[in-house]
């Protein structure tokens, strides 16, 4: 049952008849804002309400909300009725602009949170809401580093061109809990459980694939073989002829009486079972082969005759099957027409419209892409705290799953049967693994019962997947370069060479100097043992937690070798017998000497605060840089004692054979003087030359000088001025700075 409000005010609900509305007709589809279009007569209860800009305007099938949006036009007729035209809240991002701005260095839902933030504070407080929160982001940039400047366009303009444009994915506004959330998600969030049927539901179709697209049989071939030759000179390669009796084909028998025979080859190299080769060859046959198709259908929505049955919504994915086409797949919910009071008028988008660019125009496009990356070069970026709430968005935004249960595995899934479902989670003794190609699929994200954690990327604070590549620059521009060139080099008008997206990375890859290892290949090559292809001097394994190499090398018997860990929260280097090491740790260079016992021990680190020292982990002290707490103007360098500390001492060493260090002057901590060392003193362990520099305002222990002055006194002049004759022997004595006796001659 269909309802529609302005604000708080109804405006169309069959059961009422004044609140009748003239041909309401919803149109939604993805990443657009939708419209709906209506006509209200002058007596309807609520007709003045209905106005430009400041009325918001909502439909709902039951209690589901199918559109909400503003009024953006209002025509009148003779009659004085209203036309009344409405957008989508999706077009409030046009109310705002973004102003000339760098961004760097973002992840995707940073850069979408960034322009969300920058629209709601120029929209709020103007009537109507007209702000979002972002909600669940599924889609990534490879390096976690978006980089993209603002001009003064609308907010929607950006997003359209900076996200959708360049990642893809499809926008979702959802309401919970009276807020409004965008999400952008990378895949469509729903599996419907209604099936449209040819012959039952389905009351017709036009697609936009032509009769030369048509396949009704299809000849699988799967990887070559190895030693193995059916006509010389060429390769063999598996086939399905031992597990389809003896024919090398699977067929459509209700496309063939409608289509006749229409063979077509399909290549599969990593394929080596054949029955795997056999269920692709099935698939391809009534799933793969309609994939770029679209179908505009007009269909009954069961949810209409059975309230029970799931409403169709835009971004469903809903199975669709038609015998006589060999058609069995599931398609997106793309597009819809909703007429209010003819729900048999009712129409469906179901697919994705393909543009079929030229093989020169294609290929540009994907090196352009593939160069664009490689200039994108990885930065770490702090993600965990947006994963967290990515993740709880994501998790909070489920509307629908089956949780079946069997006697050996535990599966959630998006349809109710494993043969039919594509989304699903599957939990059994030996793990728990997540597939978006079906129960018998691949499992790209999964914990297994070797230890194992597989998937795109582990977000935990420093561990990033697509991270763990290196890329030198120089050799695989040349090769880009020579893509280009040979996609350009046209003979007769015919394209002559042309390099594919395929072929282009494969060149990367194969570049001498320039290593490409993405987290999957180096996971699957090192547990296949496979990983001595990529380098024959480095270990390399992908933990759970951690990234660890090793490089060894024998020199003259002797094992020569150095480590690089990389966990969550430290990177390591180690070398030689692994017992010293330096670690990058919390901002700060550490040195450890785990020889000195059996467990690690600190010896020194580096951070601002300058260069710190531990002996038998005891911190002894720090030298460094800091100001007066009176006037912080006033910089400089501190050498600081810790408590910890004894004594804090210049030394040398007297000669070259000398074992020990001599100290000259020490000042020793309170509380930690031993023998002639009194705490809380500075001494001298040799003597201290002033050179003709004043000693300025000593105090002196007992309040003066206490010793003997000896001199010479001066008994007769010479007349040229010089000493004639003097008297040794004269001597002062002093105590406490007083003079006390004196012998001398006169």
């Amino acid at each position: 049952m269909y309802r529609v409000y302005c604000n708080n005010s109804p405006l169309y609900d069959l059961r009422d008849e004044d609140l009748v509305l003239i041909s309401p007709i919803v149109k939604i589809g993805e990443n657009t804002a939708g419209s709906f279009e209506f006509s209200i007569l002058p007596k309807h209860p609520h007709y003045e309400e209905v106005n430009e800009l400041t009325s918001v305007i909502t439909a709902y099938d039951g209690d589901e909300e199918i559109f909400c949006g503003r009024v953006v036009e209002i025509t009148k007729d003779l009659y004085n009725r209203k036309k009344v035209i409405c957008e989508g809240e999706l077009a409030y991002f046009n109310d705002s602009i973004q102003r000339p701005a760098r961004y760097q260095g973002l992840t995707v839902r940073g850069y979408l949170e960034t322009l969300v933030n920058i629209h709601n504070q120029q929209v709020k407080n103007q009537g109507i809401d007209k702000t979002f929160k972002v909600g669940a982001v599924t889609v990534q940039d490879n390096n976690d580093y978006v980089y993209k400047y603002t001009n003064w366009e609308s907010t929607l303009e950006v997003i359209k061109t900076d996200l959708l444009k360049t990642y893809g994915g499809y926008l979702r506004i959802r309401k919970e809990n009276g807020v409004r959330y965008l999400d952008y998600l990378a895949d469509y969030p729903n599996t419907n459980t209604q099936v449209i049927e040819f012959g039952s539901n389905l009351l017709d179709f036009t697609h936009d694939m032509v009769a030369s697209d048509i396949v009704t049989a299809v000849i699988p071939i799967g990887a070559r073989l190895e030693d193995v030759t059916e006509v010389e000179g060429l390769d063999a390669y598996l086939t399905i002829k031992d597990v389809n009796g003896g024919v090398d084909y699977v067929y459509s028998q209700e496309a063939v009486k409608s289509y006749g025979w229409i063979f077509k080859t399909v290549k599969w190299d990593d394929v080596h079972v054949a029955d795997n080769l056999l269920k692709k060859g099935k698939e391809y046959l009534s799933d793969i082969q309609f994939a770029q198709i679209t179908l505009t259908a007009s269909a009954v929505d069961l949810h209409m005759l059975h309230v029970d049955m799931e409403r169709i919504k835009v971004l469903d994915r809903i199975r669709v099957t038609s015998t006589p086409n060999g058609l069995d797949r599931f398609f997106p919910v793309s597009e819809m027409t909703i007429y209010l009071d003819k729900p048999s008028n009712n129409k469906l988008t179901l697919g994705t419209s393909y543009s079929k660019n030229s093989l020169s125009t294609k290929t540009e496009s994907n090196i352009t892409s593939i160069k664009d990356k490689i200039e994108e070069l990885p930065k770490k970026s702090e993600i965990l705290e947006e994963a967290k709430e990515n993740a709880s968005q994501l998790i909070h935004s489920a509307t629908n799953g089956h949780v079946v249960t069997t006697a050996d595995e535990q599966l959630i899934m998006d349809t109710a049967d494993k043969k039919t479902a594509r989304k699903l989670w599957r939990w059994n003794l030996n793990g728990l693994g997540y597939s978006k190609t079906g129960y018998n699929g691949t499992y790209e994200t999964a914990i297994t019962m070797d230890g194992q954690i597989v998937g795109e990327r582990l977000v935990g604070g420093s561990v990033d997947a697509s991270k763990l590549s290196v890329s030198y620059k120089s050799s695989v521009e040349k090769q880009i370069s020579d893509a280009i060139s040979d996609s350009n080099d046209y003979t007769d008008g015919q394209l002559k060479s042309y390099w594919t997206r395929v072929e282009v990375e494969t060149a990367i890859k194969n570049t001498k100097d320039a290593v490409l290892i993405s987290a999957k290949e180096t996971a699957t090559s090192y547990t296949d043992d496979k990983l001595k292809s990529y380098s024959t001097s480095a270990q390399i394994k992908v933990k759970t937690d951690s990234i660890e190499s090793e490089v060894k090398k024998k020199l003259n018997s002797s094992d020569l070798s150095t480590k690089i860990q990389q966990n969550a929260s430290a990177v390591k280097i180690a070398w030689n017998n692994i017992s010293k090491y330096i670690q990058f740790e919390s901002g700060e260079l550490r040195i450890y000497d785990s020889a000195v016992s059996s467990s690690q021990k600190l010896v020194s680190k580096f951070n601002y605060n300058g260069c710190h020292f531990y002996r038998n982990d005891y911190y002894v002290g720090k030298i460094g840089t800091n100001e007066l707490q009176s006037d912080s103007s006033k910089k400089g360098l501190n050498f600081d004692l810790e408590s910890n500390g004894a004594y804090m001492t210049w030394a040398s060493k007297d000669s070259s054979s000398a074992n020990v260090y001599t100290m000259k002057w020490t000042y020793v901590q309170k509380n930690k003087g031993w023998g002639n060392y009194t705490s809380g003193e500075l001494h001298a362990g040799c003597n201290i030359d002033m050179h003709g520099w004043t000693l300025k305002n000593p105090s002196f222990e007992g309040g003066g000088i206490n010793g003997t002055l000896n001199f010479v006194q001066v008994l007769k002049m010479s007349s040229d001025g010089t000493v004639a004759s003097w008297s040794n022997g004269c001597k002062m004595q002093f105590k406490n700075g007083i003079l006390i006796s004196g012998t001398w001659n006169g």
